[in-house]
């Protein structure tokens, strides 16, 4: 049976901002390297804390707008489209430019409260990289909308590779260290905030519109508790480690934290970055689009426990490949963060209902609520457990999270998930992953051999137990033929 066009559309877009993601992080995880063999455990660490400090600004700055336009630009008249992207697009300028401004004033107190040394003005770098950062995204953004998934990856290619020549250029031939990080962002986002620009004039120039920036605004201040989860989430426990433990130790953390996260970069981003824009075009009243988002969740949920198995398996190789030996006894954190993050990207579908039912309203709860309990995990579980209290942590949120996130869409849509067929690959992957940890206590010798045997498993017992059929391998298929057409014709 054919693929439904949306799912397939869905799929081919995909499939190019995952690719886009495999090879921009292939590159970017090159300075793993180049952190941990030029840079002190300690610097690393500060990268860490520092990093956390990004997310948080970049996050916040455009307050809900970016759902806001992908939102109402189905709806609008054609007349009106430029107008909502130009709209978009000052909020982001002046919410940046405040928010900037204020931290600005503050840089000192927070770098004394991070205990960390603010020579060269490191925070004014830090501060100026994430405003470029955060209102030059919304080329990226803009990009998802029109669905162009290609040019989107020969973009962030660029961009990408460009942070790794200046990058190695001022940290290994300089010797700027930390700093050299921060000139290298500045560099880089002045060209592709300069591009944005340039992008903007020539294809949605208009005059911005009081009305719909008020719209936008209204639709969007909501879901900032829920945009702001993530990097909640995903930097609490650093400063908890911080408070509890080391800079070093944070350090450690930090890097398989970030190999952890490989999930995000090869199916939860590409995923959100396909379905965020397409989703209103769905919808969600009729059978068939409620069709929709039960078949783009049960793939996302097959692919995510693929990779996990993956990273279960392969934790302690890549580790040794990428870093060293000094951060070999935290190869464990790998498959757990894997893990938390596979939980959390089912928010992606489960906020999907009450975003295009309007019901924005719902998210203010439920981020504040997550967040609270976030808190909360990290102080008790890091204080008594170290680094397995964060890893714990990150989880148990993550759950707290999806379950908000379902009970709430259970009450303004009627979509039906896939919970049984969730829970049969769940289980199919827990007895692989088991089986892989006995088999390694016998210490059996061809280890590689039995992983890639085990990792294999997944599909065929899947196949085997009716949790996959003709139809997915079908829809597989086509994909694979959409794709390869779209990219090599």
């Amino acid at each position: 049976m054919p693929i439904r066009p949306k799912i397939k559309s869905f799929g081919y877009s995909t499939m190019i901002y995952g690719f886009s993601n495999l090879l921009t992080k292939i590159v970017a995880v090159t300075l793993i390297p180049l952190y941990t063999n030029y840079l002190s455990v300690y610097e690393v660490g500060v990268i860490t804390l520092l990093e956390m400090i990004e997310l948080f600004i970049v996050t916040i700055i455009p307050v809900g707008s970016v759902n806001a336009m992908w939102r109402y630009l189905p709806k609008e008249k054609r007349s009106d489209k430029n107008k909502i992207i130009i709209s978009s697009f000052i909020i982001n300028l002046i919410s940046g430019a405040i928010i900037i401004g204020t931290l600005f004033f503050f840089k000192d107190h927070i770098a004394s409260i991070l205990s960390i040394n603010n020579g060269n003005n490191i925070f004014l770098f830090v501060l100026l990289s994430c405003f470029l950062r955060a209102t030059s995204n919304f080329i990226y953004w803009l990009l998802q909308y029109k669905n162009l998934a290609f040019f989107y990856l020969i973009l962030s290619l660029t961009q990408f590779i460009s942070l790794i020549f200046f990058t190695i250029y001022f940290i290994v031939f300089r010797n700027y260290g930390v700093i050299g990080i921060y000139y290298s962002k500045v560099i880089v986002f002045v060209f592709v905030f300069l591009f944005t620009i340039i992008f903007l004039i020539r294809t949605a120039a208009a005059l911005p519109s009081g009305r719909l920036i008020l719209k936008l605004l209204t639709y969007g201040l909501p879901m900032i508790p829920l945009a702001l989860l993530m990097p909640v989430l995903t930097v609490s426990d650093r400063y908890f480690l911080k408070m509890f433990s080391s800079v070093e130790e944070i350090g450690r953390y930090g890097i398989a934290y970030k190999f952890g996260m490989l999930i995000n970069m090869l199916i939860v981003i590409p995923i959100q970055r396909s379905w965020g824009p397409q989703m209103f075009q769905v919808g969600n009243d009729l059978e068939e689009s409620r069709k929709i988002h039960q078949d783009i969740t049960f793939y996302y949920s097959f692919i995510g426990l693929f990779i996990i198995i993956g990273m279960s398996f392969f934790a302690e190789t890549i580790l040794l490949i990428f870093a060293n030996e000094d951060y070999l006894s935290v190869s464990w954190v790998i498959p757990w963060i894997s893990f938390a993050y596979f939980i959390g990207g089912f928010k992606i579908f489960l906020q999907a209902s009450a975003s295009i039912a309007d019901r924005t309203d719902l998210f203010i709860k439920i981020g504040i609520y997550t967040i609270a309990s976030n808190i909360l995990l990290n102080y008790y579980l890091i204080q008594y457990y170290g680094i397995q209290g964060a890893v714990a942590s990150t989880i148990l949120s993550y759950s707290i999270l999806v379950i908000l996130l379902f009970y709430s869409s259970k009450t303004v849509s009627k979509i039906k998930w896939p919970i049984k067929r969730i829970i049969h690959g769940f289980s199919i992957a827990s007895l692989l992953i088991i089986t892989f940890y006995i088999i390694k206590e016998i210490n059996l010798d061809y280890e590689s051999t039995i992983k890639i045997f085990l990792l294999a498993s997944f599909p065929i017992i899947s196949l085997m137990t009716n949790l996959i059929g003709k139809k997915e391998l079908n829809g597989l298929r086509s994909l694979l033929n959409s794709f390869t057409k779209k990219v090599f014709t």
